[in-house]
C-alpha cells in the first residue's frame, strides 16, 4: 500500500514540475536578422560541347552579428514561395552544394554594408551534386537568403527576389515567363 502511495505522489505531483515555462522564450526563434540580396544576374557560360547554360551569381551583405552565427542558407525555387512556406520549409529546400548547411559560410566580423565588403557567389546549378539539375533557358527562379546560427536556429526569410536564365539577345517565346526579359 505504501508504495502504491509513493508512486500515485511521484506522478502526481512531481512529473510535469515547470512544464508552464519553456526551454528557450518563442522570442528567441525570430531574433536573429535576416539578410536582403541586393541582387541576382544570369551569367552565361559556355560548356565543352559549346553549348550555352545559365548560371547565376548572386549579391548580397553579411549584416548578422549574432554570436552563434555561421552563414547564409540560399533557397531557390521555381514558383514563388510565401514568406510562411519558406519559413516552415514547406516546398523549399536550402541550397548546399557540399552536402552541409549553411550554403555561404561567413562570421559575424564579416558583417558590414560598406560597397567593398558587397558579397558575390556563383550558383551554377538549381540543385546541387550529385543530382545536379542545370538552371533551364527561359525559366523564372526565385531566391532568399536565411541566416543560419550554429544551434540550428534560422532567420526569418529574406525578401524574395527573382531573375530569368536568359542568355543575352535571346528572346523568348511568348508562353514562357521570361518573356521580353532581357539584361
Amino acid at each position: 500500500m505504501k508504495l502504491k502511495a509513493f508512486l500515485f505522489f511521484i506522478v502526481f505531483f512531481h512529473c510535469g514540475t515547470n512544464t508552464h515555462i519553456p526551454v528557450f522564450s518563442i522570442y528567441n526563434l525570430f531574433s536573429v536578422g535576416s539578410t536582403s540580396i541586393v541582387d541576382i544576374k544570369p551569367i552565361e557560360v559556355q560548356t565543352s560541347d559549346n553549348k550555352i547554360r545559365i548560371e547565376f551569381d548572386i549579391y548580397y551583405y553579411v549584416t548578422n552579428k549574432e554570436d552563434e552565427f555561421i552563414g547564409y542558407n540560399l533557397y531557390i525555387n521555381t514558383s514563388s514561395i510565401s514568406p510562411q512556406f519558406a519559413q516552415a520549409g514547406i516546398g523549399i529546400s536550402p541550397y548546399l552544394p557540399n552536402g552541409i548547411e549553411p550554403t555561404f559560410f561567413h562570421t559575424k566580423e564579416e558583417a558590414s554594408t560598406l560597397s567593398k565588403d558587397l558579397k558575390q557567389k556563383r550558383i551554377p546549378n538549381l540543385k546541387p551534386a550529385p543530382s545536379e539539375i542545370p538552371f533551364y533557358i527561359c525559366e523564372r527562379y526565385y531566391f532568399r537568403l536565411k541566416a543560419v546560427l550554429r544551434n540550428g536556429i534560422q532567420s526569418l526569410p529574406s525578401p524574395e527576389i527573382s531573375s530569368c536564365a536568359v542568355p543575352k539577345d535571346f528572346l523568348c517565346p511568348v508562353e514562357s515567363p521570361c518573356y521580353g526579359f532581357s539584361y
